[in-house]
């Protein structure tokens, strides 16, 4: 009677009325999940949730109870995140080891607490294992918000990680040893560095682990090109390939299909393990789970069904999960190779890749442009070909050196090809399209007029209709700031220098006023993320590397029509005929925008004095821009009776610069300090501010207000902050 039972239960379930709804219908629950995830970020996203809200209630009232359900245990478990999980300042920390990671100078190691996470930098390397718990204290480390618009948000990065501090250690020790299942991790990544190093280990990494931090750069921009980073991100792909691996091999042996099962699913488990549990791998295991219970217990699910039931279980699980932008991409593959895999089964393989890449790529257009700023249109062909060599090459023979390490010989010949043709096809293979950072209402304006064509792909008249309103909206999002009847000029928080750029409206002019040091992405990130592809001039003030040490990345990602240095720069930067040298008196005209060279005359033997010093009405506004110059340049400049609404103060704000009499001649409204986060000088200095705040002047400075932009349109102008 007791065995009976749990069947006798099921066949009630699966006659119920209730069941028999949700069978090819849990899509539509897992779409008002979506949208409602939407709305946690947007309030513009309440509106779709109100439409589907309200058709799920008028004609399918049982999904919308479903869905109203979910959709409030979501909710409760999101809120119960956001306040539980806020920055903490206590120096102290204890917890359990769940991750070690090896740096050059220091061991990064994660610790849980509750479902709370710290990171913590041991300089002291003491030996640990996953599992151990720990204790100790240290200084509490920022954790900065995002600095420049489009920039990266590390603190949202951290708390969507469930990460409150990170700590650098000062002491550290271990409460108590214990054993954990976490270091089977630890285990495998021994096995690896014992046998194998250099390209082989490497490799192996990233290959099986996603762990491609040690790629060099050549090979990391011949990945980015290619457009196959998912290959090194332990993706769903990686799972199927596994699962095909495995089934192969042991059906070549004729073992019995409850083994094979049993055998794929031990070895997903150990793999979720060693990978961190990472959300694409954890969305794979899931889904093939699932799709093993659906054929055994005959539920009737169709694999629509089953990717839209892991969706839900998973965001339920941790919400945080719609912030992952490997769960959102693995799940867009996954139900586009669900959907279109069908249309294409009578197709030979070659063409059955490269639809469904093409349609990947189609898909998830917003979320890879807001990522990377640009699409290589070849990537769907590139993926052909990489996608077959991993799955029946590299793959398998990383599997099998693994376990047989004397291969390693001949595995490096093959590691050694693989790089030589992904740096190969990403020159030949390259043509990279730019576009702008899609914004929530032009994301969704592209999802619908993407879903309007599913909807009505059937009927000729609106499929060409609708295929032209999608080509014409990609041809406005690609020449969006030829459209916009606004200019702007960011002073941006660099780690390290001063940058400022300046676009005219519609596009008319794009000028960038030195390039920082270079000493990270920041600079080239934000022209990305605004979609500048080429600027007509880039002004170098002076040849001191926080000004111009991040030229070359500027020359390596734009087109520079124009370079300007100072006539006495000696730096040699620029392409021969590519440089426009000038001194007072020059005017530079770009656009609208006259750009007047009011220094420097002569040599000044001191690379600051010599900055250029630049006049240029912007708007209703005129902006002094004055490099780093010293007061003796500011006294001189006093002799052209300025008109100055807006300076840019020189020298970060330093103490040799900024002199009371020039700040009183010229009573400026606005004065913005750009003062660098990474080395420390002590800018601004205490004599800058009080000089400005003596003289009424309304003071922006990078440390306090991070960016500050001024947006303008005709005879209207506004400050704005992003601190």
């Amino acid at each position: 009677m007791f065995r009976a039972f749990p069947k006798i239960f099921l066949n009630r379930l699966k006659n119920s009325s209730p069941y028999r709804k949700l069978i090819n219908n849990l899509f539509l629950i897992a779409f008002f999940i979506v949208l409602l995830l939407l709305a946690t970020n947007n309030i513009l996203g309440l509106l779709p949730l109100t439409i589907y809200g309200y058709y799920l209630f008028r004609n399918e009232r049982l999904l919308f109870r479903f869905s109203a359900l979910l959709a409030l245990l979501f909710l409760i478990h999101f809120f119960f995140l956001e306040v539980t999980i806020k920055p903490e300042t206590d120096p102290a920390f204890s917890g359990v080891v769940i991750g070690i990671e090896k740096k050059e100078n220091y061991q990064k190691l994660t610790l849980k607490k509750g479902h709370r996470r710290y990171l913590i930098h041991d300089y002291e390397f003491l030996d640990l294992s996953l599992g151990d718990v720990v204790e100790g204290w240290g200084r509490v480390l920022p954790a900065d918000p995002a600095r420049i618009e489009g920039g990266f948000d590390y603190r949202a990065f951290l708390k969507h990680r469930k990460v409150v501090k990170c700590v650098r250690s000062e002491e550290l020790q271990i409460s108590s040893r214990k054993y954990s299942w976490r270091r089977l991790k630890t285990l495998f990544y021994n096995h690896l560095e014992k046998n194998f190093e250099k390209n082989n280990l490497i490799f192996l990494k990233a290959m099986l682990v996603g762990d491609d931090g040690a790629f060099s750069e050549e090979l990391k921009l011949a990945v980015q090109k290619n457009g196959i980073l998912h290959l090194f991100a332990v993706s769903g792909l990686h799972i199927m390939i596994f699962v095909g691996i495995i089934n192969k091999f042991l059906h070549f042996f004729k073992i019995k299909e409850n083994i094979i099962i049993l055998a794929t699913s031990t070895f997903l488990c150990f793999y979720l393990v060693i990978t961190g549990f990472a959300p694409s791998v954890l969305r794979a295991a899931l889904m093939y789970y699932c799709g093993v219970l659906n054929k055994k217990l005959k539920l009737g699910f169709s694999s629509l069904d089953i990717a839209s039931f892991c969706f839900l279980i998973l965001i339920l699980i941790n919400p945080y999960y719609m912030y992952d932008h490997g769960f959102v991409l693995s799940f867009f593959a996954a139900y586009t190779i669900i959907l279109f895999s069908p249309m294409l089964s009578s197709r030979d393989h070659f063409v059955q890749l490269l639809s469904i890449s093409l349609a990947i790529n189609i898909i998830t257009l917003p979320v890879i442009i807001n990522l990377n700023n640009e699409i290589n249109l070849l990537s769907p062909l590139t993926n052909v070909i990489f996608i077959d060599l991993v799955e029946i090459v590299m793959l398998p023979a990383s599997l099998l050196v693994v376990v047989l390490p004397f291969l390693g010989e001949v595995y490096e010949y093959l590691v050694i090809a693989f790089e030589k043709a992904a740096v190969y096809l990403g020159e030949k293979l390259y043509l990279p399209l730019r576009i702008a950072n899609f914004s929530f209402l032009s994301a969704g304006m592209y999802y619908s007029l993407l879903l309007a064509l599913c909807v009505f792909q059937q009927k000729k008249t609106y499929r060409r209709l609708l295929i032209i309103l999608n080509l014409g909206f990609l041809f406005l999002c690609l020449n969006k700031n030829r459209l916009q009847a606004a200019g702007e000029v960011h002073f941006l928080d660099l780690y390290n220098g001063e940058a400022i750029f300046i676009q005219a409206p519609f596009n008319q002019c794009t000028a960038l006023i030195d390039a920082g040091s270079g000493s990270n992405d920041d600079l080239v990130s934000f022209l990305k993320s605004k979609g500048i592809r080429r600027l007509d001039y880039l002004f170098l003030t002076h040849d001191h590397h926080d000004h111009n040490g991040g030229a070359c990345d500027v020359y390596a990602n734009f087109s520079v029509k124009k370079t300007v240095v100072s006539a006495y720069d000696v730096s040699g930067i620029g392409k021969s005929g590519n440089v426009l040298r000038v001194r007072a008196g020059d005017r530079v005209a770009c656009g609208k925008i006259n750009f007047m060279i009011l220094h420097p005359d002569r040599d000044y033997g001191d690379e600051n004095d010599n900055s250029i010093v630049i006049l240029a009405r912007i708007g209703n506004k005129n902006f002094l821009f004055l490099g780093d110059v010293g007061r003796k340049i500011e006294e001189k400049l006093l002799n052209y009776d300025l008109q100055v609404n807006v300076i840019k103060i020189a020298h970060h704000g330093s103490r040799t610069s900024t002199s009371p009499s020039f700040i009183r001649s010229l009573r400026p409204q606005h004065a913005i300090i750009q003062t660098g986060r990474g080395e420390r000088f002590g800018f601004p200095h205490t004599e800058t501010i009080a000089t400005l705040e003596g003289n009424g002047v309304i003071i922006y400075r990078t440390d306090l207000h991070y960016s500050i932009k001024y947006r303008f349109r005709k005879n209207e102008s506004i400050f704005e902050t992003m601190g």
